[in-house]
């Protein structure tokens, strides 16, 4: 069990491409097939850094194979009182390593060091990295092969499928301001995870037509750009303090009191299982005529 899962892991490490990564768990069950036993999901030591993929271990049912994760792993409930291993942003190397585990998700840019860490170190690593929708969903069903919960993993997407296509299109498009900080002022550019969610919710971005992912704006700009949604996906200010803001009052979201705060950021932020959920939050709250702050 051991040599396979390293022979796995050597090859999981670098593998942006899922259909690559399928390629090498093909080869891997075939291995395992030969005179030697699958790993059963209690001889699995898994260690995720990333929350999305933590909700997707759980969501494929291998919630037992998790043996450490971090503080920010907050989804479903059973991940709180899984062993910490840190911050998302600084995980303790040695409280993983300890916890001898067989396999670590984990992303990038944010766990560059760890990974060659763990590379020295001969531990199995798979790079989170989904940029968008379809490649979140690829990654749901890749987890799910890598934990033995293939047919899970299958019935989870094409559920999310349905219920993304059942989202009906709509006519009315309106212009959407989604601030991530307040201070600085800061939004999502057009290719952003965000950016796709509000798409798909039938929402224009006001800022997607910036080179950059995560601008920094100038008032003045979201003035000139007159939203007719404000989001505030951010815990700085409150929808009162938006509205006060100079020259803010004339905006179409502040007159008409669009304005959105305190929602499930994580909705919106993690590419997991939930980001069905999320489009739907933003449907509802684009299309909806009902003013709420």
């Amino acid at each position: 069990m051991k040599s396979s899962l390293g022979f796995l892991g050597s090859g999981v490490r670098g593998f942006g491409s899922a259909n690559g990564l399928r390629r090498l768990v093909s080869i891997f069950l075939m291995v395992a097939g030969c005179g030697q036993r699958q790993a059963s999901e209690s001889e699995l030591r898994v260690v995720s850094l990333v929350p999305s993929v933590t909700e997707i271990v759980y969501a494929v049912g291998a919630g037992k194979a998790l043996v450490g994760n971090t503080n920010q792993c907050s989804f479903p409930e059973a991940a709180r009182s899984a062993y910490k291993v840190g911050d998302f942003m600084s995980p303790d190397l040695e409280r993983i390593v300890a916890l001898r585990p067989s396999l670590v998700f984990l992303t990038l840019p944010m766990h560059r060091q760890l990974l060659d860490k763990f590379a020295e170190l001969k531990i199995p690593t798979y790079v989170s990295r989904p940029g968008d929708i379809e490649a979140a969903l690829r990654e749901i069903d890749t987890v799910a092969q890598l934990l033995g919960h293939r047919t899970a993993g299958e019935s989870l997407v094409a559920g999310m499928r349905r219920r993304l296509d059942s989202i009906a299109p709509s006519a009315d498009t309106p212009r959407v301001y989604a601030e991530i900080s307040g201070t600085p002022l800061m939004t999502a550019g057009g290719g952003t995870f965000i950016n796709e969610l509000l798409v798909r919710a039938g929402g224009r971005n006001v800022f997607a037509s910036s080179a950059q992912e995560y601008p920094v704006v100038d008032p003045e700009a979201v003035l000139a750009a007159d939203p007719e949604v404000i989001l505030l996906l951010h815990p700085d200010m409150s929808a009162r303090d938006v509205a006060a803001r100079v020259g803010w009052g004339g905006i179409s979201a502040v007159k008409k009191g669009r304005i959105y705060e305190k929602l499930d950021e994580d909705l919106l932020f993690r590419p997991g299982p939930r980001i069905v959920d999320g489009v739907v939050l933003l449907a509802r709250l684009l299309h909806s005529e009902t003013t709420r702050s």
